[in-house]
């Protein structure tokens, strides 16, 4: 928090005699005193609705008095300069206190500073307590972070060997996360089961990666050490993997999705668990519940935009949940010297027959993976990217060059006009791009189905003509059974090039 200290020289004024001169200054500054020590008095300045308070710390250091001033409320910095001010309102106070105050004023501060000292003691003493039960409950002091520093490196390092892959830091490259193993649909069940657990190692961008890398270590502080290695290990891997079965099992039109978050949501529904229990004292469980079900709600309510897998995120949550309370009854029987070797197990296999059964259940056919497959390895050349670019710029023209076709508004005239003036120059248009496609450094499937739509641009081309000698003869019954023939093409065409 943001801090300013200075010094005043006391001039022979002997330690207890400045304690008591300073906490004259306090109360005639209208701040109130709440601690005192050997040779130190803390006070807080006044709180009003528009302003947070601060803390001003007096020490006694051989011949100077120091003062600090600090922020409390979690402020980033002093943009005002309160605690500038607040030193040098206490100078101020302080020098007009020494010079005004009375011998018996100085006894009666100094007999208020020692009830002080005493009610400080037994509030330490106290804080001391909660502190040694804390402890004990949740074995803070008793253990690292060695498994939750070591997931952070994981996934780091996976996140840099991606990006000079080329999965993309801002912008991710889907088809590099597929190839490092996303929970990918297609892929996931028709084999691939080994991606529920990868995916939770695979983040899509930094701002992904440093958000959820942040908040496995708030949750790691407290978990890692109260659960033990071995009961961490296996929630975070577990969660992170039903996670992934929820958000195959709600994205029934596919999803490629990937990153840390529903392990961790695991893990605070795990805490979240645990903090409806007495195992964790009561004054930390007040807090964290707070803190941890705000976090929780807000997650949710911003995972309901585009892009954020939200059904990861709930069945994270819930599944955590579940182990939290199957953890409590182990971690109670090991209280009680008794023990509970069996929830481990349990956890674990639960997690791999759930899995197993949805895979199974759920198991698409091979016919998809290949197609995928052959996408993914396209994607390794020069110029994949560029190629599906050209494609997407292709299907723009083409909506452009049919919709004039399905007009039933058009006259015969205003038909033939709109083919000589948008059809036959949208196709002409997707032609020379496809001929310039034709150079690129793509698979042999992408070059092959560039030949393909160029078969396509002709019977369209074709299909204009019909129409045109539609209009010009007005012999459309004769002609409608070449027209049918290419639209019959066209279909079977479609259909090839669909499966390149």
């Amino acid at each position: 928090m943001p801090k300013k200290e200075e010094s005043i020289a006391l001039a022979n004024i002997e330690s207890e005699t400045a304690l008591a001169i300073s906490y004259q200054a306090f109360k005639e500054l209208g701040w109130s005193v709440l601690f005192a020590g050997e040779e130190i008095l803390q006070a807080q300045t006044s709180n009003s609705w528009n302003t947070n308070p601060q803390h001003v710390v007096v020490v006694v250091s051989g011949d100077e008095l120091i003062v600090s001033s600090e922020m409390i409320k979690n402020e980033l910095a002093d943009i005002t300069g309160k605690n500038k001010k607040n030193i040098n309102a206490f100078i101020e106070a302080f020098e007009l206190a020494k010079s005004n105050i009375e011998p018996d004023v100085i006894e009666a501060n100094k007999h208020a500073i020692n009830e002080l000292r005493s009610a400080t003691k037994i509030v330490m003493e106290q804080e001391i307590k909660e502190a040694e039960e804390i402890d004990k409950a949740m074995n803070l002091s008793g253990s690292n972070m060695y498994v939750t520093y070591a997931i952070m490196a994981i996934n780091i390092i996976i996140f840099i060997l991606m990006a000079v892959n080329g999965a993309g830091i801002f912008e991710p490259n889907g088809y590099v996360h597929i190839k490092w193993g996303s929970n990918y649909t297609p892929l996931t069940l028709t084999g691939d089961w080994w991606r529920l657990i990868t995916n939770v190692f695979i983040h899509f961008g930094i701002i992904h990666i440093a958000m959820n890398m942040y908040c496995l270590y708030v949750v790691g502080v407290y978990l890692e050490p109260m659960l033990g290695k071995a009961r961490y290990i296996a929630a975070y891997l577990c969660t992170g993997v039903l996670a992934s079965v929820v958000s195959l099992w709600w994205h029934k039109e596919g999803v490629n999705s990937a990153g840390a978050s529903g392990a961790i949501f695991g893990l605070y529904g795990l805490f979240l668990a645990l903090l409806t229990t007495k195992l964790i004292p009561e004054k930390v469980r007040k807090a964290q519940l707070q803190s941890i079900g705000i976090f929780v709600v807000y997650n949710l309510v911003y995972g309901m935009k585009g892009g954020v897998d939200n059904a990861a995120h709930i069945g994270g949550l819930i599944s955590g949940f579940i182990v939290g309370y199957l953890y409590v009854i182990s971690i109670k029987k090991e209280r009680q010297e008794q023990k509970a070797a069996w929830v481990l197990p349990l956890i674990v296999i639960a997690t791999i027959a759930t899995a197993g059964v949805y895979l199974n259940d759920n198991k698409k056919p091979d016919s998809d993976r290949s197609a995928v497959l052959n996408e993914v390895r396209s994607a390794d050349y020069e110029d994949a990217e560029k190629y599906n670019e050209a494609l997407n710029a292709i299907s723009a023209i083409e909506d452009r060059a049919v919709d004039p076709l399905s007009d039933t508004t058009l006259t015969d005239p205003e038909l033939k006009n709109k083919i000589e003036t948008v059809c036959l120059p949208s196709w002409a248009q997707v032609e020379g791009k496809l001929k310039r496609m034709q150079e690129y450094k793509v698979s042999p499937g992408m070059q092959q189905k560039t030949a393909k739509l160029l078969e396509y641009v002709e019977l369209r081309k074709k299909e204009l003509d019909v129409f045109n000698r539609m209009i010009d003869t007005g012999e459309q019954q004769s002609l409608i059974p070449e027209l049918n023939k290419l639209r019959e093409q066209m279909n079977v065409l479609a259909g090839e090039i669909s499966k390149l």
